[in-house]
C-alpha cells in the first residue's frame, strides 16, 4: 500500500479566498434577513432581563463589516500558520467563543450586537481553511533543516 503525499498548500491565496468567501456569506445571511428572527427573539429576550439597548451594532454595517471580516482574516490566517491539527480546533472553537463573547460586552455598553451572521462568518472561515490545511502540507509543516533548507 503506497502512501501518496499531501500537496504543498500555500498561504495567501487561500487566505484572501477563504477571507472574503466566508465574509461575503455572512454580509449575504445579514443582507437576506436569514437569521432575522433569530436576531429579534435574543434581542426580546435581553430587553426582557433588564438590558437596555440605546444602539445596534452588526452586520451589514461599516462597522460590523470591519469587524468580521478582521475576525475572518484572522481566524484564516492563523489556521493556515499552525502546524498542528488539534491545536487548529483549538483555534475554532476559540475563535467562536470570542465571537460570541462581543455579544454580552457590548451589551453592558448598551449597544446590541448582531452575533449571528459574524458566527457564521467566522466559522465558515475556520471550516474552510481547516479543511485546506488537513488535505494539504503547509509550509508551517515542512520539515527544514538547522540552516532553513526545506527537507521535504
Amino acid at each position: 500500500m503506497s502512501h501518496s503525499p499531501r500537496p504543498k498548500g500555500l498561504f495567501a491565496i487561500p487566505l484572501f479566498i477563504f477571507g472574503f468567501v466566508s465574509l461575503f456569506l455572512g454580509l449575504a445571511i445579514e443582507a437576506l434577513g436569514l437569521l432575522a428572527h433569530p436576531t429579534l427573539v435574543l434581542r426580546e429576550s435581553l430587553e426582557a432581563g433588564g438590558f437596555v439597548f440605546l444602539s445596534k451594532m452588526g452586520m451589514p454595517d461599516f462597522g460590523g463589516i470591519m469587524i468580521t471580516a478582521f475576525s475572518c482574516f484572522g481566524v484564516v490566517a492563523a489556521v493556515l500558520a499552525t502546524p498542528s491539527r488539534g491545536c487548529r480546533l483549538v483555534l475554532g472553537f476559540s475563535s467562536l467563543i470570542v465571537t460570541l463573547g462581543l455579544f454580552p460586552t457590548f451589551a453592558v455598553w448598551g449597544v446590541f450586537w448582531k452575533p449571528l451572521g459574524m458566527a457564521v462568518a467566522v466559522c465558515w472561515a475556520w471550516f474552510s481553511s481547516f479543511i485546506y490545511a488537513f488535505f494539504h502540507e503547509m509550509p508551517c509543516e515542512q520539515k527544514s533543516d538547522v540552516n532553513g533548507t526545506s527537507l521535504s
